[in-house]
């Protein structure tokens, strides 16, 4: 694996969170993931509706958080929606205002079902998303594995103390290391 991931890699590990969460239930807060595909499609006027198709009325309504992970320029942030208090937070592990400046487009993306039901990331009682204090990279590819690591630490049922995680950028290696593993250990259907 090349220290760059790309919207393969990011996909495959949000299947994984959801798949495991699916093996042992309550083991992470109820979550929707939503491919990274369907904003890079999105921006394309293209098909979404494969990348949405577990998005219904009933999943929205068991879930607490939506993670949406996003690819811009070559670089990785998170968009985390917490249905149940209506905000949305914003990962960033190298803080630019040009990386922040896609959330309007993002968030404002209207996803809608074939029965109808209507899903926008930017629902009007959503207040806008707030950047997080959270751990940063120190080099120019990284910025995959930490959206990776704020997934999972996000759908965690305690919540995260940022303040307490400092050693993300020492154990990186170590991550990668885990995150090949559990692609590789773990029948993604």
């Amino acid at each position: 694996m090349s220290e760059y991931l790309d919207n393969n890699h990011v996909d495959t590990f949000g299947i994984f969170l959801v798949e495991k969460n699916q093996m042992c239930p309550g083991l992470y807060l109820p979550f929707l993931f939503v491919s990274s595909f369907h904003w890079g499609y999105k921006k394309f006027n293209a098909d979404t509706k494969k990348f949405v198709s577990h998005i219904n009325k009933e999943s929205v309504n068991a879930a607490n958080l939506i993670l949406v992970p996003i690819i811009e320029s070559s670089h990785w942030t998170l968009l985390v929606g917490n249905l149940k208090n209506k905000v949305w937070d914003f990962y960033d592990s190298l803080p630019k205002k040009t990386h922040r400046a896609i959330l309007p487009e993002v968030v404002n993306i209207p996803s809608v079902r074939g029965d109808n039901y209507f899903i926008c990331y930017g629902h009007s009682t959503m207040a806008d998303p707030k950047n997080q204090t959270s751990p940063n990279q120190k080099n120019s590819v990284d910025c995959g594995m930490y959206v990776c690591k704020y997934m999972e630490a996000v759908i965690q049922p305690e919540a995260v103390v940022w303040a307490d995680v400092k050693d993300w950028e020492d154990n990186m290696a170590k991550f990668r290391v885990e995150f090949a593993y559990a692609i590789l250990s773990t029948t993604i259907k």
